[in-house]
This record gives structure tokens, C-alpha cells and sequence, in this order.
């Protein structure tokens, strides 16, 4: 059987492109499916050296240190059986 020449070219063109999606999977969550890592505990955020997180909060350091208060108080966001 005969396969004309667009037709391999497009098969090696889409077979390029699965490859290079599959190897971008396997480094942005191959320590996820390898066990090396939990998927809830995310990566480092690429783009946190653009975005500034605290800029839109108003009297972002009295909340700042509210929040140290409450830690050193023992008033945490931990989760307690409450009966």
C-alpha cells in the first residue's frame, strides 16, 4: 500500500508535536507521577517575580502582624476537633 508524501509528512509533523507534549507534561508533573512529589504540594510559581501578591492589600502590615500575634498565641488556621 502506497501513503502519499503529505500524508507521512503530516503523521511525522503531528507525531513531532505529540512527542514535545509529552515530554512538557513530563517536566511539569513528572515528579507528580514519578512519586517524587505530592500533587497538592505545587511547584515554585514561574511567575512570582512579576505579580506582587501584597500590592492590592490595604494596611497589609498591621494584617501581617495580626497574623505573627495569632501564631505566637497558639490562634492559628489549625483544623481542632470541636465536640
Amino acid at each position: 500500500m502506497e501513503v502519499s508524501k503529505v500524508h507521512t509528512r503530516l503523521g511525522e509533523a503531528f507525531g513531532f508535536v505529540c512527542w514535545m507534549w509529552i515530554f512538557h507534561r513530563a517536566r511539569t508533573d513528572g515528579a507528580v507521577v514519578l512519586g517524587w512529589r505530592h500533587p497538592w504540594e505545587h511547584a515554585e510559581d514561574p511567575w512570582a517575580s512579576v505579580t506582587h501578591k501584597d500590592d492590592h492589600i490595604d494596611d497589609n502590615e498591621n494584617l501581617r502582624a495580626e497574623e505573627d500575634e495569632d501564631d505566637k498565641n497558639g490562634d492559628g488556621d489549625e483544623d481542632e476537633d470541636e465536640e
